[in-house]
């Protein structure tokens, strides 16, 4: 049996969004690999009440003013759903966001190591090598972000992940 989780997200939006989605399809074509949402894990793994999690997901927006995205360049990790990514960098209003996200969803403090994934699986290194070398560079861009995602996740599957709720950020 699957236990929900929930996660915080921020998505791209307009042509960003655009690129990210027609990436991310070609890539699960070549490769045989779930398709999913482009998007930022603010904060991840969160188990509980839905409706308490959707409640700290405006409280947590309310203290967020618009910040920008930065994504620098491809990587690549062994875990799964790290397979290959698009780094973000580490912005003090990043930084500052995941900071709020915690405080109001009462998380310890932990590493956080801001991406945006292209493809999730198992492949060898070398096979990631040469998808990092054919990826586009019109990839290393920015986006604004204005509103927080909830997202629900009934199992480890990206067919079976829901937004529940999308907060604009006000502070």
């Amino acid at each position: 049996m699957n236990r929900v989780t929930y996660h915080l997200w921020v998505k791209p939006s307009g042509a960003v969004r655009d690129t990210l989605v027609q990436t991310i399809h070609e890539l699960a074509h070549e490769l045989g690999s779930p398709v999913f949402e482009p998007h930022v894990t603010l904060l991840a793994s969160l188990i509980g009440n839905e409706q308490e999690h959707a409640q700290r997901s405006i409280i947590a927006a309310q203290q967020l003013r618009p910040f920008n995205i930065i994504l620098s360049e491809p990587s690549y990790r062994p875990e799964y759903f790290q397979c290959l990514f698009m780094q973000v960098e580490q912005t003090p209003a990043l930084m500052s966001a995941n900071a709020v996200v915690r405080r109001v969803f009462q998380k310890p403090d932990e590493t956080y190591m801001p991406h945006l994934s292209l493809v999730y699986g198992s492949y060898p290194p070398s096979r990631k090598k040469a998808i990092i070398r054919n990826l586009p560079s019109v990839l290393q861009t920015s986006f604004e972000v204005t509103a927080l995602s909830l997202i629900r996740a009934d199992s480890s599957d990206p067919k079976e992940w829901h937004e529940i709720t999308t907060c604009l950020c006000t502070g």
